[in-house]
């Protein structure tokens, strides 16, 4: 049997245990100490989330987490360190200190103090940021029915979007199912996109795509695409984003009735962005590719894809999204297929 601890070892270890579960409380709320001053006068004092898309994210212990609009912010202060990106690419880190002008920060890092117009800065992220914190995630699902015609609809849309100092990675979906008396349609079209740069996004980055799609109104059995480009930021502010990339891929398609083919096609693409914050929050979203065939002559493809959502709930929108697809070479030698969605949306 063993002896017993004495009390004079045991104690020390007890008061330890005591003073660290009551001080471990107080170090997780720590971290809310971050104050937010509005121009309206208010304060808020909370832990900075984000700032992206122009709603700084604030986590509070008495009313959860909130969306500040950031032109709305006079002054930040926090003693912790974040990365900035600023609307000409640039990235900075440090910590965020007030500056005594409505309007800007300073921010400090070990080369000194910084003063740095609030309106510059397209997006905060702490310094700590986990693979999970910097992924985003959007996904809208839409059903309808109508008995008149016996037409039914399903339809599937999903982005999801991760992004570090030196990279944007965007996977985006969608599919749509029709049924009528007559026949059954579907299209599906899959997006995979890897934009890269050395120092900031504000120059010149570098390109990589791969896509697949199915369409049964173009009588499309399968076609995958890989390719590569170039491509800049235009506009990079924290109301709006407008790129422009061009660039080379091969396909390798199987249309019915039609032997596969390989083709190398052009590709020049814009996207555009903007956000409204003005209550109903309106996002919309414009995507445009055309892709000059460089092996087949005069064949010509385009996409294109323009979502608008509505924030009804916190994370909740209504989505209302158009997309239409476009090949002058077409195997039914129908060129055109599109479609009008509304439903319901949810982005973490």
């Amino acid at each position: 049997m063993r002896d017993p601890v004495p009390a004079t070892k045991t104690l020390p270890l007890l008061l330890a245990c005591l003073l660290w579960l009551a001080v471990a409380p107080c170090q997780a709320q720590e971290r809310k100490t971050d104050v937010i001053t509005l121009y309206n006068g208010d304060k808020v004092t909370g832990e900075i989330k984000s700032m992206e898309g122009g709603i700084l994210e604030l986590s509070t212990d008495a009313i959860g987490t909130i969306g500040i609009e950031w032109p709305e912010i006079a002054h930040l202060q926090s003693d912790y360190h974040y990365e900035l990106r600023l609307s000409d690419g640039q990235r900075l880190y440090g910590s965020i200190q007030r500056d005594s002008r409505a309007g800007q920060l300073v921010l400090t890092d070990i080369y000194g103090r910084h003063p740095i117009d609030l309106l510059q800065v397209v997006e905060v992220r702490p310094i700590e940021d986990s693979f999970v914190d910097r992924l985003n995630i959007y996904f809208s699902a839409t059903v309808a029915y109508t008995k008149a015609t016996s037409v039914g609809q399903v339809s599937f849309n999903t982005n999801i979007n991760y992004e570090d100092k030196t990279s944007s990675n965007t996977l985006s979906a969608r599919t749509d199912l029709s049924r009528t008396d007559d026949n059954d349609s579907k299209s599906t079209t899959v997006n995979l996109s890897r934009n890269t740069w050395s120092t900031d996004r504000g120059s010149v980055y570098r390109a990589l795509f791969a896509s697949y799609e199915t369409n049964d109104e173009l009588a499309l059995t399968r076609r995958v695409g890989v390719g590569a480009g170039v491509g800049r930021y235009f506009i990079d502010t924290h109301r709006s984003t407008l790129t422009g990339t061009a660039g080379l891929q091969v396909i390798d398609e199987d249309s019915e009735g039609e032997k596969t083919t390989q083709d190398v096609e052009l590709i020049l693409n814009t996207h555009f962005a903007t956000w409204r914050f003005s209550s109903p929050e309106l996002d919309i979203d414009f995507d445009f590719t055309l892709y000059p065939s460089v092996t087949d002559e005069g064949r010509v493809r385009s996409s294109s894809n323009v979502r608008l959502r509505w924030e009804l709930l916190n994370d909740l929108y209504w989505d209302v999204t158009a997309w239409a697809n476009t090949d002058n070479q077409s195997a039914t030698g129908s060129d055109t297929d599109y479609a009008i969605t509304t439903g319901i949306g949810w982005n973490n």
